[in-house]
């Protein structure tokens, strides 16, 4: 019993609902939604500060605020100048810094509910209680914490500034729409959770070559063509299994989906999850290495790869040896868009399987006679 309470609670305040391997898979897609909503409050903060500063200069009921207006213009201001400069880079700070972001909208209220209102009930922090933080998506238990510091600042503001007839009231209803919000909040969170995994699971088939399970021809192109329009770097590899189409003829398609298969699998067991694997096509595949890599360690890749597809991939009954040729790009210095580096690096593949085959070559690396002979093939 006690296991199952735990469980849920883990489930429920730390995952929002779904599993840990869940949560974290669709960490890109929850710091994508929480930008948009950062730039959103951090924008609107932005105006709204400055339209009650400007307004201060010209209505009396606005001028004690003066100060307080242009503190939280100019915290919304930096928190908006923040995201614009380095969340590109730093996508890990999305969520803290709209924490900032909404800790400065309560800041306001709290002022608004106290220190401008000591005579009468506060109400706007109360429906910020609730409202606000529905439009976060982060661990609730974090979110709830958030919440409980922003009742305790509001209580005792409450208690040392208003009267307790007034007080009392303020403190039993934050208090009460902070247990209210701590449920519809939590309910908010495993709901986008859900929804965004839900569209993961629907992605992810959409992308996914089912024979291989790496990425299909259209996902990879995509993939490498945003890193590389963001401005990234990388090392292309464009892969092709020598003499499949003997295999198919001699074995049947049959067993040539089992080594494409096995094939896939000795991709992912090589490269890194972060790396972008892809089916081109057929029995041509296409390895991309984001960010700048030794090439040292990018041929010790490349041969580890025909190395454990040599150990690994077989044919029951018969002597036949799989292997493959490896064409190699670098982006941006062999091609600065996604088709300009896959042609680079199809050239060197196809030096490699015209000359001995089982091999990777550089596109760097490839002979002046041969590249000339390209270059005039193509004016033709």
């Amino acid at each position: 019993m006690f296991t199952k309470i735990k469980e849920f609670l883990i489930s429920t305040f730390i995952y929002a609902g779904i599993t840990p391997e869940e949560y974290n898979a669709i960490r890109p897609a929850r710091e994508e939604k929480n930008k948009g909503i950062l730039f959103v409050t951090s924008g609107l903060g932005t105006i709204v500060f400055l339209a009650l500063f400007v307004l201060s200069f010209f209505e009396n009921s606005y001028k004690h605020n003066m100060f307080l207006y242009l503190a939280l213009f100019v915290c919304e201001f930096s928190v908006l100048l923040c995201a614009w400069k380095f969340l590109k880079q730093k996508p890990d700070l999305i969520t803290p810094i709209t924490y900032i972001s909404i800790f400065a909208i309560f800041a306001y209220a709290i002022i608004l509910g106290t220190f401008n209102s000591p005579t009468i009930t506060s109400t706007t922090f109360c429906v910020f209680l609730i409202a606000i933080p529905m439009i976060i998506i982060d661990r609730p238990w974090r979110l709830i914490s958030f919440n409980a510091v922003q009742v305790v600042i509001f209580c005792i503001c409450s208690y040392y500034i208003k009267d307790w007839a007034v007080a009392s009231v303020d403190i039993l209803n934050a208090v009460s729409f902070y247990f209210l919000g701590a449920v519809l909040n939590t309910y908010m969170i495993k709901t986008k959770a859900k929804e965004l995994t839900l569209r993961r699971y629907i992605e992810r088939d959409r992308d996914t070559d089912p024979l291989t399970l790496l990425y299909n021809k259209a996902a990879v192109g995509r993939e490498i063509s945003n890193h590389i329009n963001k401005g990234g770097t990388g090392v292309f590899m464009f892969v092709d299994l020598d003499n499949f189409k003997k295999v198919n003829d001699t074995y049947g398609h049959a067993v040539g989906d089992d080594v494409l298969h096995e094939f896939g699998d000795c991709i992912r067991r090589v490269f890194r999850h972060t790396d972008i694997l892809g089916r081109f096509g057929g029995d041509e595949f296409i390895i991309f290495l984001p960010h700048p890599i030794d090439d040292d360690v990018v041929s010790t890749r490349a041969q580890d790869l025909l190395s454990l597809m040599d150990e690994n991939i077989k044919i029951e009954d018969t002597s036949i040896d799989f292997h493959a040729s490896i064409g190699i790009a670098k982006c941006p210095s062999n091609g600065a868009t996604y088709e300009e580096v896959m042609a680079k690096a199809d050239q060197a593949l196809y030096y490699s399987k015209k000359n001995g085959k089982n091999m990777f070559m550089y596109y760097d690396d490839l002979p002046e006679d041969y590249l000339k002979q390209l270059e005039e093939s193509s004016e033709i």
